[in-house]
């Protein structure tokens, strides 16, 4: 019974309420602006109230810094993605997108926009969040960086990685007696522009180097791994090079000695104290189950404090960044949900401010004239060779062939953002002149850029992956598994019910449990080696995986979960297919996942793969019900219809329901017999066979159905509230396996396979691999 009370309208009590209100704090607040206008206020100067600094800010320097990391975001994304796609590292692009809004473009064809979106009064604002990015950026570089690979490798690679330091060291320090007289000036002492231009042509990016390796699948073979381990070593090598030059350009005579100490000093504190606090932050970790602010509030007191000694020192706080980052853990879960956290922030806004800035101070209209260009050629020509020449006869003295250690060679000279990191070093302390800095910027864009063809061209007739392929073969069980098992491949929580449950359908009583392969993508670019996602020391998150678990513990059920990092879902699923030996590939056709085209997209490309394999493949569309009563197939004696056949079969024998097969006659299994005759009778042996078949499995549940052709209307009529599969070569002649479900029903769609399991082995694993891999 209703209050009588109560307002008759309670809305309209409400909006009245509201206008009183503001009709009153109206009134009040012009009341009191009246008497307010009366009084007057002293003149006190503006110092003493704002301080000095006040009138040196420029007010609009806010909206232009603003602008500035819109666009060169902007441009960063879209280069770094056009990049990716030609399969080059995204860092290429992202480095260009900011030379590009620079003065060596924007500012040379469109000065006016260019000085309006970057004035010279940004560049100080622009230069504070780029050092901000950069220090977080190399810490993250440290996180990512794994002491094991340096513990692991013997002495051979440990000189195969100096020699590509002191190789181009050498060579650079070299080539400074030439650039010298015509690219310096007499305030920069030639011992510091030498020191500088030799450890400018010893860089090399790990983090490209190790993400370009595992986007190939070569990151475990025997030149993977020396790779890995050089570029490691090259790392820590280099960036400790750098440093003593820096000290040396920072520090008197008097004061040089005093660096040496302090420096020591810190690698002492940071090894012996910070390492096991990190070691204890990590178990505090798991104890809390994820990083709470007080564990982060801890991460980055300890990060400022670390960069801040290095700058005291007189070693620049990159290193301070950088060494704490590799004292923490390397395979801990704090050190992925720390890169997990940070990443995209620094990736996606602080770092297209570094890059900004560099664009800003890059000005490739500096490199002129002939003598310019060659001088910029020379200094490409020098750092390959110093990189690629001393990598490749270390590497041929420890034992390596001339084509591994000249792949070795090549990925030794990747440089990437690295070599821009020191190469702005260099610039702030006036080491080297402008127009240097931009010879050596086209350096490392040029030496980046050509890791990756000159890496496929040496590959391309002996691929590396195929000892990839069987070394992961190599670790699997040497029991014969058993073919009859089920891949199920998700990458969607929607729709893996359906999944999960026809799988289960689908798996004989002996037979092993479904394997539900859940398909994560790797961050993309970024810091990230991939070392971690490759390896699966560190398992993806997939709530797909989940909902998969979830719907088999609710019913009982038992299935083996495994999640992966994949770039390329299409090849990763045949190559687990083929390394496992699986019967059966069961996957959703789902749009959301696949697209408009239920056979369409990564569909299209798992069927095309799959014909070279002795895998069926099932593709599942469904309208998220998984209760099937009842099976209806349509099929023909070809091989897809052999598959449809034996997949509605053993789904009937463990529902325990009926199987209603339309059996086409139209066409013959045999289209390479000349005779007519000797065609069908071949067809109808082969009819004859597959009814026996279905007939010793499901029993009187079968109800076979000859059809001379195909009567797309019946068929629907007859199926409905049913599962129904179908051969792929005849769907194409029922609309409604082509249009969609329409009323509700489930169907399959099956493609067969008539590959004999003893011809698979390499000669796929080769094809695959000449073959490039989809960009992510």
């Amino acid at each position: 019974m209703a209050d009588p009370a109560a307002p008759a309208n309670p809305h309209k009590a409400v909006r009245l309420f509201y206008g009183m209100m503001i009709a009153g704090v109206v009134a009040a607040f012009m009341s009191i602006r009246s008497c307010g206008e009366k009084l007057s206020a002293p003149a006190i100067p503006a110092n003493a109230i704002y301080g000095t600094a006040a009138g040196q800010v420029d007010v609009s320097a806010l909206l232009h810094v603003l602008l500035a990391l819109a666009l060169v975001i902007t441009t960063a994304r879209v280069l770094g993605t056009l990049f990716r796609v030609a399969h080059q590292p995204p860092v290429i692009g992202e480095i260009l997108a900011g030379i590009l809004l620079g003065p060596s473009l924007l500012g040379r064809f469109a000065p006016a926009i260019s000085h309006y979106l970057l004035p010279t009064t940004v560049a100080p604002f622009l230069n504070v969040i780029s050092q901000v990015g950069v220090i977080l950026y190399m810490f993250l570089v440290g996180l990512e960086l794994d002491p094991r690979l340096m513990r692991q490798r013997g002495q051979a690679t440990v000189m195969i990685s100096h020699a590509s330091i002191i190789t181009p060291f050498v060579m650079g320090s070299l080539l400074a007696l030439l650039l010298y007289p015509i690219l310096s000036s007499r305030e920069v002492p030639f011992t510091n522009f030498a020191l500088f231009l030799g450890v400018s042509m010893s860089v090399t990016a790990f983090p490209v180097l190790a993400r370009i390796l595992t986007d190939r699948r070569i990151h475990k073979t025997h030149m993977g791994t020396a790779a890995l381990t050089c570029a490691a070593v090259g790392d820590i090598t280099a960036w400790c090079l750098l440093a003593f030059v820096v000290s040396i350009a920072r520090a008197q005579s008097a004061g040089a000695m005093r660096t040496v100490v302090l420096a020591g000093t810190y690698l002492g504190v940071m090894l012996l104290i910070v390492h096991p606090a990190m070691v204890a932050l990590s178990r505090i970790y798991g104890n809390r189950g994820g990083l709470t602010q007080g564990l982060m509030a801890v991460i980055f007191v300890a990060l400022l404090l670390s960069s801040s000694a290095t700058e005291l020192i007189g070693i620049h706080a990159i290193f301070g960044a950088f060494a704490l980052g590799a004292v923490i853990p390397h395979d801990s879960q704090m050190a992925r949900e720390l890169t997990d956290r940070l990443e995209d922030l620094i990736v996606v806004l602080l770092m297209p401010a570094f890059f900004a800035f560099a664009g800003l101070r890059t000005q490739i209209g500096l490199v002129s004239g002939l003598q310019e260009w060659m001088l910029c050629g020379l200094i490409i020509l020098v750092a390959s060779a110093g990189k690629f020449g001393g990598s490749l006869l270390a590497a041929r003295i420890t034992g390596l062939g001339w084509r591994e250690a000249s792949v070795l060679g090549v990925l030794m000279n990747t440089r990437g953002l690295m070599e821009l990191i020191v190469l702005n070093i260099g610039l702030e302390m006036h080491m080297i002149s402008p127009t240097l800095f931009a010879m050596l910027v086209i350096m490392a864009l040029v030496t980046t850029f050509a890791t990756t063809p000159i890496l496929q061209l040496i590959t391309r007739y002996q691929p590396m992956e195929r000892e990839a392929a069987a070394a992961h073969r190599h670790l699997e069980s040497s029991d014969e598994p058993d073919r009859s098992a089920i891949l199920v491949p998700v990458a969607d929580p929607q729709g893996v019910a359906v999944l999960v449950e026809m799988a289960l359908a689908a798996t004989p009583p002996n037979a092993p449990p479904p394997r539900v392969l859940a398909l994560v993508r790797p961050p993309l670019g970024g810091v990230r080696s991939g070392l971690r996602e490759a390896e699966q020391r560190v398992a993806p998150r997939s709530p797909a995986l989940s909902a998969a678990l979830d719907h088999a513990w609710e019913h009982g059920a038992v299935i083996t979960p495994q999640a992966v990092w994949s770039d390329d879902p299409s090849d990763d699923i045949l190559r687990t297919a083929a390394d496992a030996q699986i019967g059966w590939i069961l996957l959703g056709a789902h749009r959301a996942v696949f697209g408009n085209d239920f056979t369409g997209g990564v569909v299209h490309r798992i069927l095309d793969g799959a014909r070279q394999l002795p895998v069926n493949v099932g593709v599942v569309i469904h309208s998220g019900d998984s209760s099937f009563p009842r099976v209806c197939v349509v099929a023909d004696c070809s091989a897809d219809g052999r598959a449809a056949m034996g997949l509605a079969t053993r789904i009937a024998q463990q529902k325990d329901c009926e199987v209603h097969a339309f059996i086409m006659l139209a066409e013959p299994v045999s289209p390479g017999l000349a005779d007519p005759i000797d065609a069908n009778a071949a067809a109808s042996q082969v009819l004859a066979q597959m009814l026996t078949n279905a007939t010793r499995m499901v029993g009187p549940r079968l109800r076979p159905e000859m059809l001379p052709a195909i009567d797309s209307l019946q068929i629907a009529q007859q199926s409905k509230d049913s599962l129904v599969i179908i051969s792929t070569n005849l769907a194409d002649h029922l609309e409604y396996a082509r249009d969609g479900l329409g009323d509700g029903r489930a169907i399959v769609l099956v493609q067969g396979s008539e590959i004999p399991r003893s011809e698979v082995g390499d000669a796929w694993n080769s094809r695959r691999s000449n073959q490039p891999r989809q960009p992510a």
